[in-house]
């Protein structure tokens, strides 16, 4: 990485050139009036030692400030600024007002993690949080921004009559029959605010908070009475374009080695280094940036903006007062109630969790079993013989190949012979699965003894856990009585029915909360596994640590 590609934030001061010529100014005043020449040299002297701070403070990296002082917390008075609010802020209030923006993108795990590195950034900066809404579905990944403002743009605007320009064929409608490309994208895609999934209210102790529904920097600029000569607007390179340092001594060892911030398990790299100063010298009055995305993306030394980031983390938690927490209560209350049952957040869908499948798998299942006092722990080589069985079976099928039935099963064949325990539509306490199934001990501390007839809730990425391709297939061999959410009957799910767009409010968001719903009924669980390096798995285990224990 040369060296031109890193960048090392700095305090650009003007010089005291103004300054100056006041004092030279104030010097005629004082020969007039016949002033000591000890009081000129006095004057010359704190010129010069002046003149000399400025130099300092204008070298880059460098700074007189003690570490507390340099990054102590600016906090301003808290105030909610909900839809339709904005009227109601005073005339010089709003114009005092600096502003954070950023561009969202990819999945909802993502776009929380950006919403908790914004609201962090911005109460570091003291300025006010414009705050997208939450995009559920298929959400563009991270790409140039004249990209992302054009999806995100029309899919968040109002006035387009989306219903009507998506709606399905009609045999004497011609235009119906055009394919738009688009319609698939508005299809696949939802809006809600992020006040229906957090707390957001609790959060405006620390930063001030905006909402803006539509991403598009004119409408942004227009709505606060920006132009474009008091707006700044960062652009990204890289989807990690940057990285925050406050340790000024581990930013200088960077720029000076060449190097930067590299993770290796997701391949993650920085490719520039800032400090906090670097965002603080910009003056607009709107600070646009991109894509903040990256669980590793602030260095912080700071004991006040660690205490900070910890905290918006735990206010960011799902709300359980919503129509999601009432289908999340109605589902751990069919499994038995809060701590009755154990859980697994397996993930098998990106490439790093693909890779680590079988490791994983094995992780789980031995622990599993060691956990709920079985009686017998899985061997680490027939898991992987299961696995490496089942994928043989999924590969053969997909490549149409002819083979011999001893050497391979066929998918027809597995189907037919697996027979799963499945729940009861009524309820885990009817039979058959009350004659086999076990839930856990909710008193604290009494030891779970039902070995491989525990019920256990597995939350997982893998589209039909139970199909016959599925990854996870082995998993139910080891351990009968686990629960996926494509198990449970329908009528749980019910107050979803509720929850509707926020730019379409005709369109039904059900489908697109199901991700949600599985990971907060894995967190009411006594115990949960989770899969190593997982941001969404760690969020899960934290959500439990809060609710359970």
């Amino acid at each position: 990485m040369q060296t031109d590609m890193l960048q090392f934030a700095y305090t650009n001061r003007p010089g005291l050139s103004s300054k100056m010529r006041q004092l030279k100014s104030k010097s005629y005043s004082f020969s007039s009036y016949l002033v000591s020449h000890r009081i000129i040299r006095l004057i010359l002297g704190s010129i010069l030692f002046l003149t000399f701070l400025s130099f300092l403070f204008s070298l880059p990296g460098i700074t007189t400030d003690s570490a507390k002082n340099e990054q102590r917390l600016t906090t301003i008075p808290p105030t909610l600024y909900k839809k339709g609010s904005k009227d109601k802020v005073a005339g010089s209030r709003q114009q005092e007002q600096h502003y954070l923006a950023y561009l969202p993108h990819s999945g909802l795990s993502n776009q929380r993690i950006e919403l908790a590195n914004a609201l962090l950034l911005a109460a570091i900066l003291g300025r006010t949080l414009i705050l997208p809404p939450a995009f559920l579905g298929t959400v563009v990944g991270w790409m140039e921004k004249e990209q992302i403002y054009d999806h995100l743009g029309w899919l968040t605007n109002s006035s387009i009559p989306f219903e009507h320009i998506c709606r399905s064929a009609t045999p004497d409608d011609l235009a119906t029959y055009v394919r738009r490309s688009r319609c698939g994208e508005y299809r696949r895609f939802g809006v809600i605010p992020w006040t229906e999934l957090h707390d957001i209210e609790s959060l405006t102790q620390y930063v001030d908070i905006r909402f803006q529904d539509m991403v598009s920097l004119p409408q942004l600029q227009q709505d606060l009475g920006i132009d474009d000569s008091d707006t700044y607007v960062h652009t990204d390179q890289h989807l990690y374009d940057w990285r925050l340092y406050e340790d000024i001594s581990l930013a200088r060892k960077l720029l000076k080695t060449g190097t930067n911030y590299f993770d290796s398990f997701a391949g993650r790299r920085y490719y520039k280094v800032y400090t906090i100063k670097h965002w603080q010298r910009r003056s607009e009055r709107l600070l646009q940036l991109g894509g903040i995305f990256g669980s590793t993306r602030f260095n912080l030394i700071n004991p006040e903006h660690i205490a900070l980031r910890d905290k918006i983390a735990g206010l960011l938690h799902f709300r359980r007062d919503t129509h999601i927490g009432e289908a999340v209560q109605n589902i751990v209350d069919y499994l038995g109630g809060i701590r009755s049952f154990v859980s697994v957040h397996f993930r098998t869908g990106d490439k790093p969790f693909k890779h680590q499948l079988p490791k994983n798998m094995v992780l789980f299942a031995q622990g599993m079993a060691e956990l709920t006092g079985a009686s017998v722990i899985p061997k680490e080589e027939d898991i992987l013989t299961a696995i490496e069985k089942q994928q043989n079976i999924t590969n053969n099928s997909k490549a149409g190949l002819e083979v011999e039935k001893e050497d391979v099963i066929s998918l027809e064949d597995e189907e037919k012979k697996r027979v799963f325990l499945l729940p009861p539509t009524e309820g885990l306490h009817l039979p058959p699965w009350s004659t086999v199934c076990r839930n856990v001990p909710t008193t604290k501390d009494m030891p779970i003894t039902s070995g491989f007839r525990t019920v256990i809730y597995i939350a997982t990425d893998q589209r039909e856990p139970r199909s016959p391709t599925s990854k996870l297939l082995s998993w139910f061999d080891m351990f009968p009585c686990t629960v996926t959410l494509d198990d449970l009957p329908d009528y749980l799910f019910e107050p979803l029915d509720q929850v509707h767009d926020m730019i379409v409010p005709d369109k039904p968001l059900k489908a697109f909360l199901i991700p949600i719903v599985d990971a907060m009924v894995a967190a009411h669980a006594q115990e949960v596994f989770t899969t190593p390096r997982s941001t969404y798995s760690k969020f899960i285990n934290e959500m439990n640590q809060a609710w359970v224990h």
